[in-house]
């Protein structure tokens, strides 16, 4: 009988690893980095439950690190298989992996803060580079092989190429949802309905709270008076997908709120330039949007782009209001480290966050109140004005979880991943009831008789 073992992700919001077994063969879907506190990334160390030579095939679901970032590790101890992706997101891993190996090569150069949020160096770019390799493309609604099973990928709405996957095995389909993403968004189009599944394998990050509404009106209001306190606007923000939509954002209320019209903006994330181009690149993977219109990369006015290391020094001679929109989300590393070492201590300046803060990042830490933080070993007093906007998540939250169950048109076993114990126990209390369908929360390390 087909077995299934939670192996990452279970228990955790990272670190996303699901391993499937039939008939000696034995497959992965998706293989994740575990991130978080010191407790969490240290899982990143504990032995697979099978040798990666042993590993017949990995499919993934979307680009995102806690989803592919342990792949070149799985690589480099002997895996040889296949690497199932989409299009956008084998692009998307190219880039995405890279930045990890080099994050995990220049982590004890970084301050101390991000410690707990990186892994140790697992992988190097050769890894990198062998894992792209291995890895082949489907598209989207078009069955393929993956070992002994039959596989089918169908969007999710999450980021660029992301699906969710229903694969049959010993008559059965199980559906693991991936991340689901939102519905009426700006940039994707809505998840596809999930039709048939006798077991599905869902994420739960929101399943106990709903996204607040209309953040382009709160990121508006936040802006206008950031530009009004007179100093830098710096917003830390994932290069994948929260940077595009925070561009966009910005070139809509440019064209609504006078004070924004003539505010330089700045994009200092050469990760996110990168994936801004995956947009260009794959044009049917989301709604139409402008690019390089008259220079307005995503419709957004004053765009400068800083790809070499000068160019992003150079932000810091900018005087008076300007925005600076970059990399890590959680200002776990990268260069907006530099931006916030240069304007945290500055009362006029603004530090907003645009969506979630783990414990552990310094992110996490601004946005509970600190009064001093530690950069490059400088202990820095913030006198900043600060905020956080929620509404920017690419999750779907606990209502919009509920409308991509609605389309289900079965009554599979469901187990919930991929969330905190508390949503996901929340999701499962919910399928129960709504549902009536046989509800469980995910625990690591667990294998279950499909």
């Amino acid at each position: 009988m087909a077995q299934l073992t939670f192996v990452g992700a279970a228990g955790t919001v990272t670190g996303s690893k699901h391993l499937l077994s039939s008939n000696g063969k034995r497959i992965f879907i998706d293989c994740g980095l575990f991130q978080g506190t010191q407790d969490i990334v240290a899982l990143n160390s504990v032995p697979l439950p099978v040798p990666a030579a042993q590993i017949d095939a990995v499919v993934i679901t979307h680009g995102h690190v806690d989803h592919i970032g342990y792949l070149p590790k799985l690589v480099r101890d002997g895996f040889k298989g296949p690497i199932y992706a989409t299009t956008p997101t084998r692009a998307l891993m190219n880039i995405v992996l890279e930045d990890a190996a080099h994050l995990q090569r220049h982590l004890k150069k970084r301050g101390f803060h991000e410690e707990p949020y990186a892994p140790p160096p697992f992988y190097d770019e050769s890894n990198v580079q062998q894992t792209i390799q291995q890895t082949q493309t489907f598209d989207l609604e078009k069955p393929f092989q993956v070992a002994d099973f039959s596989a089918i990928y169908k969007n999710a709405a999450h980021i660029i190429g992301s699906a969710f996957v229903s694969i049959q095995v010993e008559g059965k389909r199980i559906t693991f949802s991936g991340d689901i993403g939102r519905y009426n968004r700006t940039l994707l189009y809505d998840p596809t309905p999930m039709g048939e599944a006798d077991v599905l394998v869902c994420e739960s990050t929101y399943g106990d709270r709903v996204h607040p509404p209309d953040a382009l009106a709160q990121l508006g209001q936040t802006l206008a008076a950031g530009v009004a306190r007179g100093g830098a606007i710096v917003i830390p923000a994932f290069a994948v997908e929260r940077s595009q939509e925070i561009l966009l954002s910005i070139g809509q209320l440019q064209r609504q709120l006078l004070a924004l019209a003539n505010v330089p903006v700045f994009l200092d994330s050469p990760m996110a330039a990168h994936v801004d181009q995956l947009f260009s690149d794959y044009p049917a993977w989301h709604k139409p949007v402008a690019f390089e219109t008259d220079g307005k990369p995503f419709g957004c006015s004053n765009l400068t782009v800083a790809i070499e290391t000068e160019q992003s020094k150079a932000i810091a001679n900018v005087k008076g209001p300007h925005i600076i929109v970059s990399a890590s989300g959680m200002a776990a590393g990268g260069r907006v480290l530099h931006h916030l070492h240069n304007h945290l201590s500055d009362p006029k300046a603004t530090i907003l966050f645009v969506g979630f803060q783990g414990a552990g990042t310094l992110g996490f830490l601004i946005t509970n109140g600190a009064k001093t933080v530690r950069i490059y070993g400088d202990v820095l007093p913030v006198r900043a004005a600060t905020g956080i906007i929620s509404g920017y998540s690419a999750h779907a939250d606990r209502n919009e979880i509920q409308q991509w169950l609605n389309t289900c048109t079965s009554k599979p076993t469901y187990y919930a991943v991929h969330g905190d114990p508390v949503s996901a126990q929340s999701l499962c209390d919910l399928v129960k009831m709504k549902y009536g369908w046989d509800a469980h929360v995910a625990a690591r390390g667990t294998t279950v008789t499909i």
